[in-house]
């Protein structure tokens, strides 16, 4: 089977669902925005901004020449937006903030906008999937008819793999001053949906209690400076570790497997990997109230918090401090999280979509 992959070559998820397909022998091709300076993805050019996901020419150009049996498209009213008129069939991945996010912000002129296109690039797809089933509800929605009927909900992301820089990893680390155990991270960055006020609530909060030893570790994932400044301010640069640039995949492998628990608190989320991945790791989690949150938590194991408000926030505190050292605290079947599985779902899905041409 050949595939052309659309998305931000840059994220995490997507090199490793490359490599993944890769080595089950599907041939596939990446093509993203800004891809400058990696020769094995086919670079679209300069994302200046959001008007340049409507150069569907360059998509169309790309199909002609690679003949793909499938358009793998990420992100709805992005590179989903781009794929709507080359004619090979469409599947396209629901990251979460294009469904829940986008078309609720902004200008009405704006969110009418949003909501006409994720119903234009549904309405093409041959084939959906996300993380998360209030995801597919709220797409459903947004479109005249039951996306639910060509869609897919299941974990999609990949588990952290060891790679050959892991020893260096292991040094760059003890420079951050992480080189202990039992740490606290906040892996998702500090960007505004992932609550970034809560965070600092949360942090002050454990950094008060004199019996929790747990180091805090705040990464700054993909945030802009000025949302790192934000987030700066809200705190006390005494009270936690901050790494102030984007983790390799062996030092955030090491890092999560030293970890004790982690957080994702976001505002709105499908289950995505900064949940996953310290999970597989040994971490355990600490989720906000969410739909797929829950599902995970009742199948899984995770301590949900339901908001920011003192009473949430002392029993949060009151449940890290009495299991810091408890050696049951673990998750339970995460079988469907690994490589094979996942893999053996989007081939599936390949499957499913050029079938619903």
């Amino acid at each position: 089977m050949k595939v052309l992959v659309v998305g931000p070559y840059k994220s995490p998820i997507i090199q490793r669902l490359v490599r993944a397909l890769k080595r089950r022998d599907v041939e596939v091709y990446l093509a993203s925005y800004d891809a400058f300076d990696d020769d094995s993805v086919i670079n679209l050019g300069s994302l200046r901004s959001f008007f340049d996901y409507f150069r569907f020419h360059r998509i169309n150009t790309l199909v002609r020449s690679i003949n793909p049996d499938l358009v793998h498209a990420h992100v709805l009213n992005h590179y989903g937006l781009m794929s709507i008129f080359q004619p090979k069939p469409l599947l396209v991945a629901l990251w979460g903030s294009d469904v829940m996010l986008a078309p609720y912000s902004g200008s009405l002129f704006k969110r009418i906008c949003y909501r006409a296109i994720n119903c234009l690039v549904l309405l093409r797809s041959n084939w959906c999937h996300t993380s998360g089933a209030h995801v597919l509800e709220e797409a459903s929605s947004q479109c005249f008819q039951k996306v639910k009927d060509k869609s897919s909900v299941y974990y999609w992301g990949f588990p952290l793999v060891r790679g050959e820089y892991f020893l260096r990893a292991e040094a760059s680390l003890r420079e951050l001053g992480l080189d202990g155990e039992g740490y606290c991270v906040f892996p998702r960055g500090v960007s505004d949906i992932y609550s970034p006020e809560m965070y600092a609530k949360i942090i002050r909060a454990m950094s008060f209690q004199e019996t929790f030893k747990g180091k805090i570790v705040v990464l700054r994932g993909f945030s802009s400076d000025s949302e790192v400044e934000k987030f700066k301010r809200l705190t006390e640069a005494s009270e936690y570790v901050f790494v102030d640039r984007l983790l390799s995949e062996d030092e955030l492998k090491i890092l999560y497997s030293r970890s004790k628990y982690h957080f994702s608190v976001p505002k709105s989320d499908a289950l995505g990997g900064g949940v996953i991945e310290p999970a597989l790791e040994g971490s355990y989690p600490v989720l906000s109230w969410l739909p797929s949150y829950e599902v995970f938590a009742r199948e899984h194991g995770a301590y949900i918090i339901k908001d920011d408000g003192a009473d949430e926030i002392r029993d949060l505190c009151h449940f890290l401090v009495e299991n810091y050292t408890n050696p049951n605290l673990h998750l339970k079947n995460l079988e469907d999280f690994e490589t094979s599985n996942i893999v053996d779902k989007i081939i599936a899905d390949y499957s499913k979509c050029v079938l619903n041409k």
